[in-house]
């Protein structure tokens, strides 16, 4: 019957969409206090009602910072599904309302009282529920549109030159190669390493350029995946991924060799590794 919460689940925001996110609750939780005034804030004053609200706001914002930019990189795996993201959100949610019932206690002097603490957790829940389910739905919703944009895609047409020559945007470099022996390309400042296989020896050479240019170069090899903002890999070497969207990797054959993936890129590689 709960079978759907154990199906894999795992949100591919940028750091700017996810700090958009996260200012967008808490500026939920000022509004809907502030105009909506529960538990006896209309008898305060409306300066009052103001500042206090906006507390709300801001404590309930930086606790999503320090769960969503510190904590979740550290305990999120690439096992994590959609039960135990729920279970997170109430962890957030109740920490939300722990911090926020101190809050309280602060400004306006008040005893700690456990049963109040309890009262204060759940009322974060329940709230806190609103703008959670929205983003739930926005989330499947942008995965069942990116599903629908990949059935769409037909089946590749590999096409392998014979030859490639690589000069990176250097006009001084000329190293030639059969592409399907590249493994992978890095960057480092100005330089570029290729790394190739010939038999079961990796070879190394590194020439001055830039790794845009060489991408460029390798553009009528489709096999070739721009995976990171200093790595190009070749899919054909492609053993497995590892790891979560924030912290994917890809491992190469034949030695193992792991290269990070960029969290903007990781739907690309899931998709581009399927289809090989």
């Amino acid at each position: 019957m709960f079978s759907f919460l154990k199906k894999p689940y795992g949100e591919t925001d940028t750091n700017r969409n996810k700090i958009y996110s996260l200012l967008t609750f808490g500026l939920f939780i000022f509004l809907f206090l502030y105009f909506f005034k529960p538990f006896g804030m209309s008898q305060l004053k409306s300066l009052q009602q103001l500042f206090i609200s906006l507390g709300f706001g801001l404590i309930t914002t930086f606790i999503l910072v320090v769960f969503k930019f510190l904590i979740e990189p550290v305990v999120i795996s690439e096992k994590w599904t959609l039960g135990k993201n729920i279970l997170w959100d109430v962890l957030i949610a109740s920490s939300i309302g722990a911090a926020n019932y101190v809050y309280i206690c602060i400004i306006f002097s008040l005893d700690f009282t456990f049963i109040y603490l309890l009262f204060s957790v759940w009322t974060a829940i329940l709230v806190g529920s609103i703008p959670v389910t929205i983003n739930y739905f926005i989330v499947f919703n942008r995965k069942y549109k990116s599903a629908l944009k990949e059935a769409a895609i037909s089946d590749e047409i590999i096409y392998w030159e014979n030859e490639v020559i690589l000069r990176a945007g250097n006009p001084k470099n000329e190293f030639k190669t059969n592409p399907k022996n590249i493994v992978y390309l890095c960057s480092n400042d100005n330089y570029v390493t290729i790394v190739t296989m010939k038999g079961v020896t990796q070879n190394k050479t590194t020439i001055r350029g830039t790794l845009k240019a060489a991408e460029s170069e390798l553009r009528k090899n489709i096999r070739f995946l721009r995976c990171h903002k200093c790595y190009i890999v070749n899919l054909d070497f492609v053993e497995r991924v590892t790891g979560h969207n924030q912290n994917m990797k890809i491992k190469l054959l034949p030695t193992g060799t792991e290269i990070p993936v960029s969290r903007s890129r990781a739907d690309l590689v899931n998709k581009r590794i399927k289809k090989r």
